[in-house]
């Protein structure tokens, strides 16, 4: 049996709607089938008491105060590394690395703000868990963002920053897993492609919660609105396409699902049918009579883990141009892709008043999550990544 340690930005919850975190606990859960896995990690909010994942061995978190995290920043910028570096560094946690270093066969780092923790003279093997490129996220940010927006500086920075950072440090680790194969051409400009390895995410078949009524009158988004694309996504959702779509049903109604600051959260109060329902641990409640998930979000790098999420529960998906992957599914086969908002409102109409085409993507949603996505195959995959 293999010892993995998995350092990570923040601890990891069973209950998450986070794409990245459910994506992490399922290569966990995987690979603790043959490994004895420990996490090391950063805790933003030690006041939250998150369940011990009972798959692992141990975990061991590191707080960071207010002054060392603004220090910190400062001084990644003085080194032009990436703002999120300082953020996210702990001295305690990396000399706790380097100290118990020779204690594992492995070390999976996730995200890249996390290379930051490579220790020196390691002896095993580094994983890095990139997931997606951040530089190419930020720069479909950017060109969101309006002129007057102050975020779009920091962002610009950010990118400039991040971009450099990820040429310096990726050929760094013995294998760079990606999401998707989306990335693959930028990726390939500055990482060796021996490298380069593909794991899709991974999900298992829910118990199957769609069933076509006329009566459903629910649109579902999942995901952590506190992160910019969805929160745009959402913002947009409600302020444009809702009300086109109340005119001719005026009870269907806007379920967002995962975490919210307050202030957004009052925000969302303005719109007319729009249920904010914060992070949930029962997704069937809110499933049932809904007409259909959407992801239409217009900033998408890697893979939208919502868009699984849906499936794996049959619920018929609309998903934008942007966060369809058409390696992996079958365009308004397997999930309705839209390219504007009007073609969001057609697909979601038709969804809501013809039975055959969302009993189709119902059915075919199932069959692809059990088909591509299984947890069977993530662990292959990983388990060949490791033994390599």
């Amino acid at each position: 049996m293999g010892k993995i340690l998995f350092i990570s930005s923040a601890p990891l919850s069973l209950e998450t709607l986070d794409g990245k975190e459910k994506r992490a606990l399922s290569i966990l859960k995987s690979l603790s089938r043959k490994n004895k896995i420990d996490i090391a990690c950063i805790d933003q909010n030690p006041k939250i008491n998150k369940k011990k994942i009972h798959f692992c061995n141990e975990e061991t978190r590191f707080q960071i105060n207010f002054f060392s995290r603004l220090f910190n920043v400062f001084l990644a910028l003085l080194k032009l590394k990436p703002l999120q570096n300082g953020y996210f560094f702990s001295k305690e946690m990396a000399n706790f690395i380097d100290d118990n270093k020779d204690s594992y066969d492995t070390i999976i780092f996730h995200l890249i703000r996390c290379c930051q923790y490579l220790p020196s003279e390691f002896r095993g093997k580094t994983i890095l868990e990139m997931t997606d490129l951040i530089s190419v996220r930020d720069q479909q940010i950017i060109k969101s963002l309006s002129i007057v927006n102050p975020l779009k500086y920091l962002y610009i920075l950010e990118r400039f920053l991040m971009k450099r950072y990820e040429k310096e440090v990726s050929n760094q680790f013995d294998k760079i897993v990606f999401i998707s194969r989306k990335e693959l051409f930028e990726a390939g400009k500055f990482i060796d492609k021996d490298k380069i390895a593909i794991v899709e995410n991974t999900f298992d078949i829910q118990k199957k919660i769609f069933k076509f009524k006329k009566s459903n009158n629910k649109i579902i988004f999942l995901g952590n609105i506190n992160y910019l694309p969805n929160k745009l996504a959402c913002r947009e959702f409600s302020k444009k396409i809702l009300p086109r779509i109340n005119e001719k049903y005026p009870n269907i109604t806007f379920h967002i699902v995962g975490k919210i600051n307050t202030f957004d959260k009052f925000f969302f109060k303005f719109y007319r049918n729009v249920i904010v329902h914060g992070p949930i641990s029962n997704l069937k409640s809110v499933f049932i009579n809904s007409i259909c998930g959407i992801c239409n979000v217009k900033i998408a790098t890697g893979f939208q883990n919502k868009i699984l999420n849906y499936m794996s529960y049959g619920i018929p998906t609309v998903a934008s141009k942007e966060s369809f992957i058409k390696d992996l599914f079958k365009k308004n086969k397997d999930i309705g892709v839209c390219s504007n908002n009007q073609e969001l409102i057609k697909i979601i109409l038709q969804l809501k008043e013809n039975k055959g085409f969302a009993n189709k993507l119902s059915k075919n949603s199932l069959n692809t999550v059990k088909n591509k996505f299984g947890s069977s195959k993530i662990y292959s995959k990983y388990q060949k990544i490791i033994q390599k």
